[in-house]
């Protein structure tokens, strides 16, 4: 039995969130993986790219997290978590040590996500990366 029921799109959504928020990572990997699988183009499948970036990002998985996080910005372009997205690039290029596609992608977040937290975070990562001379 998978800790992840297969039931509907919500329940499937539902349960791979709750794993993450309850920090069980490997969970909510597979039950974002399972709901993209699914529902490619489901009403969550955005939020389902961005949080599976997230549960390997915080595992320090980073090539799947960016795969994860390019997926909103590829399939999503319009979600209201592309700017986050964008951010979440950026700092796994740059744990990855690709500093210079690091710098690229934070300059757009500032660039084109202006006002928003992402772009301060954004600034704030290139003014550290400015400190560290990458």
């Amino acid at each position: 039995p998978d800790a992840i029921r297969d039931t509907d799109e919500a329940t499937v959504y539902g349960d791979a969130f709750a794993a993450l928020k309850a920090a069980r990572y490997p969970d909510a990997v597979r039950g974002f993986q399972v709901y993209l699988t699914k529902y490619p183009d489901g009403p969550r499948a955005d939020s389902a790219y961005y949080w599976l970036g997230e549960a390997h990002y915080v595992q320090k998985d980073y090539n799947p997290a960016l795969k994860a996080y390019q997926g909103v910005l590829a399939n999503h372009p319009d979600s209201r978590k592309a700017g986050d997205a964008m951010l979440k690039v950026g700092f796994c290029q740059y744990e990855l040590k690709a500093f210079r596609n690091a710098r690229a992608t934070l300059e757009k977040v500032v660039s084109g996500y202006p006002g928003t937290e992402a772009a301060r975070l954004a600034a704030e990562r290139l003014t550290r990366m400015d400190v560290e001379k990458r």
